[in-house]
């Protein structure tokens, strides 16, 4: 059995149209009932995250330094010969059979949200699972997004670029009342190792263009630690958006450090020196606690101080903090000692690659 490569979007970052010969594939594999099957990287946020956020982003230019790794979000879909559309999903183990379909969608999980908006017009039962722990603040709720209106559009026969894709989710996203940026969906749709400029609902992300050696180089300086605490990151961006939107000087003075620490790493990461990335990410983390207390947690605080004891240079929460990752910039001599420590107060290790494919849609055909 082989796997026909249906999209891997890349739109203006290398436009790859789906041949004659594949779209008649798909359509002889929809009528045979064959499954499609998508798969998108989550993302670590290196620095700038939170500016990519309305209202920042609305009032000035966010940046962003993310990387997309190969921890995955997946969804697959087979047709079935009724009207009816479920879906299971696995990591939740919770089963909608069939799905609603709602006119609002707050308060809606993201996949029943995401059925209610891109309906297929077919029936299907579709399945959703991740390589990621719940509320790991490595963006899968952005990634699942991509993932679910990607494989629905090529369901339809619908052709979307990766800026369509990006709008759909995200602005699906913020229907259910979860504020979000579009760096976790940027992400998931291109993958590499990009800085996004976000003005207004305008993302424009620009691969680093980091070489081999200096991407080897970078990789094995990075560990990616789970904290054990899952997050709703929900709660805390509405609390740093409402300090936000209240005026608190801290918050905004934050915010503009983040902006300003992201151009710095992008500097940085072109002349793949990357020296300071630990003081950056550590610099990033005190600006990232100043935007609401909710940010960091005391297990966040016993981690990072045991990273600091044990060889890592610098480190911070990914995503909205609160629990989940941290990911640390480590001396390459001190990174064993600094994964036994972790594990010895019960932290989770998490081997990764960063992920240059992206969003993938494929289907399996003898």
């Amino acid at each position: 059995m082989r796997s026909v490569l249906l999209h891997n979007i890349q739109d203006d970052w290398g436009n790859q149209q789906v041949s004659a010969a594949e779209q008649k594939r798909t359509i002889a594999a929809l009528s045979r009932r064959v499954p499609l099957y998508a798969r998108a990287p989550t993302r670590i946020d290196l620095a700038g995250g939170w500016t990519d956020l309305i209202p920042f982003a609305m009032e000035d230019e966010g940046l962003v330094v993310n990387a997309s790794i190969d921890l995955h979000v997946y969804a697959s879909l087979t047709p079935v010969l009724d009207s009816c559309v479920s879906l299971y999903a696995v990591d939740l183990k919770e089963l909608f059979h069939p799905v609603e379909i709602y006119a609002c969608l707050h308060g809606l999980n993201l996949p029943q949200a995401i059925l209610s908006r891109v309906r297929p017009n077919r029936g299907c039962h579709l399945a959703t699972w991740s390589d990621v722990p719940k509320g790991s603040g490595l963006g899968a709720s952005g990634t699942l997004g991509v993932a679910l209106v990607g494989l629905l559009s090529v369901f339809a026969e619908k052709k979307l670029n990766s800026s369509q894709i990006v709008d759909i989710a995200a602005g699906i996203e913020q229907e259910t009342g979860i504020s979000c940026g579009k760096q976790d969906h940027y992400a998931g749709v291109l993958g590499g190792v990009n800085l996004l400029r976000c003005k207004g609902e305008s993302v424009k992300s620009t691969p680093l263009g980091l070489t081999e050696d200096a991407l080897e180089k970078l990789h094995n300086s990075l560990l990616l630690i789970y904290t054990g605490e899952s997050h709703f990151s929900g709660n805390i961006l509405q609390n740093v958006i409402d300090a936000y939107r209240a005026g608190n000087r801290r918050t905004h003075d934050a915010l503009k450090a983040l902006r300003r620490i992201a151009g710095e790493m992008k500097q940085m990461f072109e002349i793949s020196n990357f020296f300071d990335l630990g003081q950056l990410l550590d610099e990033n983390w005190h600006f990232q606690k100043q935007l609401h207390p909710s940010v960091n947690t005391e297990r966040i605080d016993e981690l990072v101080d045991i990273g600091k004891k044990s060889g890592c240079i610098g480190g911070k929460a990914c995503g909205a903090g609160g629990g989940g990752c941290l990911v640390f910039h480590c001396n390459v001599g001190c990174i064993d000692s600094a994964k036994r420590a972790f594990r010895a107060v019960g932290a989770r290790v998490i081997p990764f690659r960063f992920d240059f494919e992206g969003l993938r849609i494929w289907s399996p055909e003898g």
